[in-house]
């Protein structure tokens, strides 16, 4: 029975129908889906105008930021779509994301780079949270949005490494490393790391910092040596945000709507929003892929625990 309901609801999902919060919003038909995006997509109508083809389009960066979600590739199709459909005004980038990958944070803010170079305008919408990565990847927002709420900032870079040399101690436990160099096996968690191996990641975490910040003065039009005095990896709320120029407005989805119109100089539009074909897919069959922690450099706050499972 079980899975006879499951079946259906697939069945229901895909013959043309989605969801948005508890409310039901009808999907472009098949026609008219093939035409944007030739299909690769699902588009929900949150506003339907029925005067005009016009939208502006919601697409949304949620959860952490990395390279093996599906979220990098997903937000360049659909960025690539409303960069080429004329039909497409303008695009809300709407942020719910502490943050992840310094290579994927990367990606995503240079897709959004093409974007701006089509001449339409692109709203940051924050809900909620939209710190380190979820800032760096919508810094070039023409406007940033922020809801009363909203935690954003933490501009910094982080990288942690276990040991576990203590509890292998404890353990009893041994490990033979045999390298073709004496760096190999730099900040491996089976050894207490060198001061040389953390001067060598120092550095490199330094310039990856530099990159933020540049980034940071760059979109939001700052000398980066006030943005140097912001970045020290803190947290803003949406007041303090706004008061530190990291944001331009506090207010709601709906304003963020209002301005995005307003930028693209039309005033009867519908309100679209792009939804991964294979988020559907993943949820319902598969189930919700947690991205892994790989070693590496994060835009993140808030790393979680790295401690080995008791």
């Amino acid at each position: 029975m079980k899975r006879l309901m499951a079946v259906s609801c697939i069945v229901f999902l895909f013959s043309g129908c989605a969801l948005v919060g508890n409310k039901k919003s009808s999907a472009i038909p098949a026609a008219q889906l093939s035409e944007l995006g030739g299909g690769t997509v699902n588009v929900v109508y949150l506003q339907r105008s029925t005067t005009t083809e016009n939208v502006v389009a919601v697409v949304s960066i949620s959860g952490g930021i990395s390279d093996d979600s599906g979220m990098v590739e997903d937000t360049k199709l659909m960025l690539g779509i409303a960069r080429n459909d004329h039909r497409v005004k303008a695009v809300i980038l709407k942020v719910e994301s502490p943050g992840g990958g310094v290579n994927a944070s990367d990606l995503i803010w240079n897709e959004v780079m093409k974007f701006k170079k089509s001449g339409k305008p692109i709203v940051a919408f924050y809900n909620g949270i939209a710190a380190s990565g979820g800032y760096y990847v919508s810094v070039l927002a023409d406007r940033i949005i922020a809801t009363p709420e909203t935690w954003t900032g933490s501009i910094g870079v982080i990288m942690q490494v276990a040991d576990y040399t203590g509890k292998m101690k404890k353990e009893g436990v041994k490990v033979t490393t045999i390298k073709s160099g004496p760096r190999k096996d730099m900040l491996s968690p089976y050894k207490q790391a060198e001061k040389a191996d953390i001067e060598i990641m120092q550095r490199i975490i330094d310039s990856a910092y530099e990159r933020f910040v540049h980034k940071v003065a760059h979109g939001r039009n700052m000398n980066e040596s006030i943005v140097r005095i912001l970045a020290d990896g803190r947290i803003y709320d949406a007041q303090q945000a706004l008061e530190n120029g990291l944001i331009d407005q506090i207010g709601y989805f709906e304003d963020s709507f209002e301005v995005a119109k307003a930028l693209a100089h039309v005033s009867d539009v519908s309100l679209i929003k792009f939804e991964s074909k294979r988020s559907v897919m993943n949820f319902f069959i598969m189930g919700v892929e947690i991205p892994r922690r790989l070693p590496g450099l994060y835009y993140l706050w808030m790393v979680e625990d790295l401690s080995p499972n008791e």
